[in-house]
């Protein structure tokens, strides 16, 4: 699928250390779907352990894992994402969407 359209709700710019940090980033498709995901660079899930005192990261919404936050390696990782009719990008957004009851609902179809 096509990308038509990325862009910061957070300027690059203002990124203070382009190395450690996160940011979100909404994707509009060229079906006109439009998309939020989070970008993350993998320094940055290592200070969330250590600001958390933890040794892995707590369940949550997906990332994009990128090493830096620059325009270019930000819009080739959300591409890739994009590839096969947007299979990994859809499932990224969708999954805040699901819940419990549609998990154990997919799991008993499987269990048939």
């Amino acid at each position: 699928m096509i990308v038509r359209k990325i862009s910061f709700p957070t300027p690059l710019e203002m990124v203070a250390d382009t190395k450690d940090d996160n940011i979100d980033v909404f994707v509009k498709l060229e079906d006109g779907y439009s998309y939020t995901v989070v970008v993350v660079t993998h320094q940055n899930l290592i200070t969330q352990m250590n600001k958390s005192k933890k040794n892995f990261i707590e369940a949550g919404c997906p990332f994009i894992i990128v090493k830096e936050l620059k325009e270019d390696i930000i819009k080739e990782a959300i591409q890739s994402y994009a590839d096969e009719d947007a299979y990994w990008l859809k499932l990224n957004h969708l999954s805040s969407e699901f819940n419990i009851k549609v998990l154990n609902e997919m799991m008993d179809k499987l269990a048939e």
